[in-house]
């Protein structure tokens, strides 16, 4: 299980910006000017799509070596667009590339791989439930 506490980041002036720990690793998030914040960390989105393209990743490493595919770097690139977010629909783009001397079929299989992540899977197939509750 995944422990994850957030506070106001008491070291910065802005109150938007968040102090978060994750099993004992320590982040930060903030917004833009524009919703009130400093714009001096990313943002929530900018961490699930950050979350996305490293599982992708890590997808298609482990994937490789599992098979002896001779992938010597992987590079994604990840484009989202949020303007339809209130409409209930939010895009990512995301480009692959895949270094090393492949085939094709071991590129395909490189980009299933990174189809079946399960990050992305988490946020395109799980019926997720998101509990909140106030604690005194």
């Amino acid at each position: 299980m995944t422990t994850t506490t957030l506070t106001r980041d008491q070291q910065h002036d802005n109150p938007m910006r968040q102090h978060v720990i994750i099993n004992g690793r320590d982040l930060y998030l903030d917004v833009p000017a524009q919703y009130g914040g400093s714009d001096s960390a990313p943002t929530p989105h900018d961490f699930v799509d950050a979350a996305v393209a490293a599982c992708k990743a890590i997808t298609i490493r482990m994937v490789a070596a599992k098979r002896g595919i001779p992938l010597q770097d992987v590079n994604i690139t990840l484009e989202s667009d949020a303007s339809q977010e209130h409409q209930g629909r939010y895009t990512m783009d995301i480009r692959i590339e895949l270094v090393g001397d492949l085939d094709e079929k071991q590129r395909q299989m490189l980009l299933h791989a990174a189809e079946q992540c399960p990050t992305g899977k988490l946020l395109t197939e799980a019926d997720v439930s998101i509990n909140a509750s106030l604690v005194e």
